[in-house]
């Protein structure tokens, strides 16, 4: 079954606090969110004017307040280019805070380039170097690392599988973004067709008609510049959830839209497609 979330991340936009996205979330009865993290602390987070957690937060506390608003938290969003040292301990601390306020994934990915004097192999090669001292802990605490599509390493489907295949591990799974996948040139339901063995989450993001002759050129966007539905990627993420319907995929998709309007207009459609492939697979049923 497809569970329906809300990233955060899109409120940064609009400089609200987190718990205003709490309060948001329980108006608009979806009791599931994906927190934004940093590996320290933010002067906006601190003042109020940003909806992430520092990853030195009191995770008790934290708890608590989600219990109180009725939310689950289905990932903890610590991107850091996996390339980098600093990745490893952003993934670890995450995978601490994630075990203590009951939240079973921490997600990651890679830079928007291969840096200047890296190949893609090489970054592929310090990729797996990292997530694997970042998975030692995961096992220890139980808490799933998901690698998002968002640079040349991620979005490139042999390099996934190929990243996939070389852990097998039950722990790393893939973070599937139907926005980057598609803007980096991928034909996004076929790439989630291929990745549906690993994939544990979902990013749901629409892509700009203004985008489209960045297509197979970029790698990725921070967030739909249009609410889910009204993009140029439509088709695209009304294809993956009827076949996740059709697989009996089980889960939480995650919509990323910039600002608090755009979320709003993208649940209320986004909620429309997901009611229409279960009456479809019913139908189809009878």
């Amino acid at each position: 079954m497809i569970t329906i979330g809300v990233a955060s991340d899109n409120f940064r936009h609009d400089d609200r606090s987190l718990e205003y996205v709490f309060q948001w979330c329980r108006a608009q009865a979806c009791d599931t969110v994906e927190i934004n993290t940093i590996n320290g602390e933010d002067f906006f987070e601190g003042l109020g004017f940003s909806p992430s957690i520092s990853l030195d937060v009191d995770a008790v506390a934290l708890r608590r307040e989600l219990d109180a608003y009725g939310l689950k938290c289905s990932q903890l969003d610590c991107h850091y280019a996996l390339h980098r040292w600093q990745s490893i301990p952003y993934m670890i601390n995450g995978i601490k805070t994630a075990a203590a306020i009951g939240c079973p994934y921490v997600a990651t990915t890679d830079g928007a380039a291969v840096p200047g004097g890296m190949t893609l192999e090489q970054v592929f090669d310090r990729a797996v170097y990292h997530l694997g001292e970042a998975l030692a802990v995961a096992r220890s605490y139980g808490v799933g690392i998901n690698v998002e599509p968002h640079g040349p390493l991620t979005t490139n489907l042999d390099m996934m599988l190929r990243l996939m295949n070389h852990f097998d591990d039950p722990l790393l799974g893939v973070n599937f973004d139907t926005g980057n996948t598609f803007v980096a040139g991928n034909d996004p339901v076929e790439m989630a067709r291929a990745l549906l063995p690993w994939i544990r989450h979902f990013h749901v993001k629409d892509v700009a008609p203004e985008l489209e002759a960045n297509i197979g050129k970029d790698t990725g966007i921070a967030a739909s510049e249009v609410y889910v539905g009204q993009g140029i990627n439509a088709g695209n993420i009304a294809g993956i959830v009827a076949l996740l319907t059709r697989q009996g995929w089980t889960g939480v998709m995650n919509l990323e839209s910039k600002g608090e309007r755009n979320t709003l207009e993208s649940l209320k459609w986004f909620r429309g497609v997901v009611e229409q492939a279960a009456a479809a697979l019913t139908a189809a049923a009878e």
